[in-house]
């Protein structure tokens, strides 16, 4: 089984930032996302 620091869902303006902010300081990040990244 794999551990995360940080799950988000949803790779919208507030997911994708926030993935990334996390991802740049050294969190395992696992992004959820149903259709297209960056919302709609």
């Amino acid at each position: 089984m794999k551990q995360f620091d940080l799950v988000v869902i949803g790779a919208g303006q507030g997911g994708l930032p926030a993935a990334a902010l996390a991802a740049r300081l050294g969190a395992n990040i696992a992004l959820i996302e149903m259709s297209e990244v960056g919302g709609t």
